[in-house]
């Protein structure tokens, strides 16, 4: 393999997922040096977009995967004592191993498929983490101020909806759409207007001022006297929550009884933190123990070094954030609102606040496209396209590239422990100033960092398991009859599909360009609580589509029918309403971990950022925040890019060129060209 030159960069990211994306594109406009790399033949590392010999391939990778680093087998430069050229050019340095990034993120992948023809497999792109994007967002934001709108296409969602007794029921995008929608009686049209009326008119200042921002949103929304539909609409649909917000505002709020309506009691677990989309995650082991302050990053590695490759494999441990004492001077809320602040952290409640936030970010993104049109866009040919899109404009600013590139290890500073440089699986060492890789191929200088600080001793029910359980789906037609591209909101608890928190589910078409022209592709996502993804999701996959006959197909890891058609009580089926709907030709089940989001960057030495993979949440705006955080943390006294502006000016310059073309071809017409 050829060596890469030169061997020293300002930054060097390994992993081509959204955010190693961003912090590369941004890092090469604002002149740094960049090595990007990827051990895979493709882009995307966990937001990858495969064909379907692609999918199958790694399906068969990811089936019986635990979620672990493999143990990678040795190179000679470990074994061996002898000191060669490369090992000599970072004898100086601490080594810590580097691990493959898809067997830590997906596993228990079930695959049920009919026997027929589902057509070209390169007419398919499968998204491993389906998502879409808001209309008016950071995100649209950042690809404009980065300038790769030049290299993507988008196709508008044409719908959304609320699945409700069986039914789906159209989210409305405008308070013309909830006057044109026959579903929704006088008096809830009426209401709903009048509610996104107050919402509309002020933009900037608290549209409810009885309302406490702490306060829970669906408290706001009963004293609106909403219908339990349009609270549906508004909690699941525009604030995204993935808890049952009407249980919990009954089980722990309590408010008057004058401002409750009668809701269906559902014991359900604790909610996962990766449940709503502003707050932090944090990993599945069970809870860590305290580890003495002495316990250093030093001995941690020294430890580390006689057995470098069989450590990999060690599980992570935990760390447990604790807020910062208020000074007793500040101004101190209401103890009702500090309670109330409390509760909807941990159990996953929506507020007042963060319900208006996101009411007013679907409000600004309905009609930005037409008078119609709905909040959300997605990427043409899959997701993929969008971390590949900042790959390009990084590369078009000087960024290296080298993909099918295995890293062994990483060298870090034997005082400081900051990375200074990368080992590739052929012995070659590349230093550098700054690194910037996902939570996977950190995961065991995470453990080291970690395990070097004082953690704190947390009940096992603090730390639920942060997990998503996801499923793809190859249709043989659309769900709704004229609609390739929608979405789809199940809320928790809907009788019969066994479901504690929200699933949320994107319908695409071949519009899309991500499936031959018969076929429509479905994703689902949801927080996991079941062992699998094909417990926590096969209800739901057979409440939208059929899948009598591709449940009736077993694994093609195994004899085991789904859970859906395994388990299901027969007289439960039977009171599932009947709907006109298309039949699943192809259903895959699989989890993907979380990576924890506080904790990490404050372990990791300072020039080190810890990139995400996807999250819970529909869109991707979060991994846009984390990518701008971790630039700010790697080259601080730098100007970013996601805070310039430049897509005007290139915007003007596009136009420029456009008249001068339009000129010349007057002139060769006999026309006057003065424009």
């Amino acid at each position: 393999m050829t060596s890469i030159q030169p061997e020293s960069f300002d930054l060097v990211v390994i992993g081509t997922g959204l955010e190693e994306s961003l912090i590369a594109a941004s890092a090469s406009r604002s002149g740094k040096t960049v090595l990007h790399l990827d051990q895979a033949d493709s882009y995307g590392s966990a937001w990858s977009s495969l064909n379907m010999d692609q999918f199958l391939v790694w399906e068969d990778q990811t089936s019986s995967s635990t979620a672990m680093p493999p143990v990678r087998q040795q190179t000679g430069l470990q074994e061996s004592a002898s000191t060669t050229a490369a090992d000599a050019a970072g004898a100086d340095l601490l080594r810590v191993p580097v691990t493959h990034e898809q067997a830590q993120i997906y596993s228990n992948t079930q695959l049920h498929q009919q026997p027929v023809e589902l057509g070209s497999s390169r007419e398919f792109s499968l998204d491993l983490a389906g998502k879409v994007v808001f209309c008016a967002s950071d995100t649209i934001d950042t690809m404009l101020s980065f300038g790769v709108q030049n290299y993507l296409e988008f196709k508008l969602l044409q719908g959304s909806y609320i699945y409700t007794d069986g039914n789906l029921a159209s989210v409305p995008a405008s308070r013309a759409a909830v006057f044109r929608d026959k579903t929704l009686g006088p008096m809830d049209k009426r209401l709903l207007t009048r509610f996104l009326m107050q919402l509309g008119n002020s933009l900037h200042d608290n549209p409810f001022p009885q309302a406490a921002p702490h306060q829970p949103l669906v408290t706001l929304l009963r004293s609106q006297n909403l219908s339990l539909l349009m609270r549906q609409f508004i909690m699941y649909a525009v604030a995204m929550a993935d808890s049952d917000q009407e249980s919990l505002i009954t089980d722990q709020s309590a408010p008057p009884s004058s401002q409750l309506q009668a809701t269906q009691a559902s014991s359900q677990p604790q909610p996962p933190v990766v449940a709503q989309r502003a707050s932090s995650v944090v990993p599945s082991d069970s809870a860590a123990a305290s580890i003495a302050p002495s316990t250093s990053l030093a001995a941690a590695i020294a430890g580390l070094q006689p057995s470098m490759s069989s450590s990999a494999a060690s599980p992570a441990s935990e760390a447990s954030q604790s807020a910062p004492a208020a000074s007793p001077t500040e101004h101190q809320p209401a103890a009702e609102e500090l309670a109330a602040a409390a509760s909807a952290s941990t159990s996953g409640m929506i507020t007042v606040e963060q319900g208006v936030q996101a009411l007013r970010q679907y409000l600004r993104s309905v009609g930005q496209h037409g008078p119609s049109s709905g909040a959300f866009l997605t990427p043409m040919y899959g997701c993929a396209e969008l971390p590949q899109a900042f790959c390009r404009v990084a590369a078009v600013h000087g960024a290296v590239y080298v993909l099918r590139q295995p890293i062994d290890s990483l060298l870090l500073d034997p005082e400081t422990y900051h990375c200074r440089g990368i080992q590739t699986d052929t012995g070659q060492v590349v230093r550098c100033s700054a690194l910037a890789a996902s939570a996977a191929a950190l995961h065991s200088l995470l453990n080291l960092s970690q395990s070097a600080t004082t953690i704190k001793q947390q009940p096992a029910s603090s730390t639920p398991a942060c997990r998503i359980s996801r499923a793809i789906c190859v249709l043989d037609g659309p769900i709704q009859e004229g609609e390739s591209e929608l979405l789809i909101i199940i809320p928790p608890n809907m009788p019969l599909l066994h479901n504690p928190y929200a699933i949320r589910a994107i319908q695409l078409g071949p519009a899309a360009a991500v499936c031959p022209g018969n076929r429509h592709l479905l994703y689902l996502s949801t927080p996991s609580t079941a062992a699998t993804a094909a417990e926590d999701l096969s209800d739901a996959v057979s409440a939208l589509v059929q899948t009598e006959t591709v449940f009736a197909s077993t694994s093609t890891r195994d004899s085991t029918p789904s859970p859906s058609a395994a388990n299901a009580n027969p007289s439960e089926q039977k009171q599932r309403p009947a709907r006109d709907c298309p039949e699943a030709l192809l259903v895959a089940f699989f989890n993907q971990q979380c990576q924890q989001e506080n904790d990490d960057g404050q372990a990791l030495p300072s020039n080190v950022a810890c990139c995400f993979p996807p999250d819970g949440s529909i869109d991707v705006d979060s991994a846009v925040r984390h990518a701008k955080q971790a630039f700010g943390k790697l080259f601080p006294d730098s100007v970013s890019a996601f805070d310039t502006h430049a897509a005007g000016n290139d915007d003007n310059e596009s136009d420029d060129e456009a008249l001068d073309a339009l000129g010349d071809v007057l002139q060769s017409l006999g026309c006057d060209s003065e424009l």
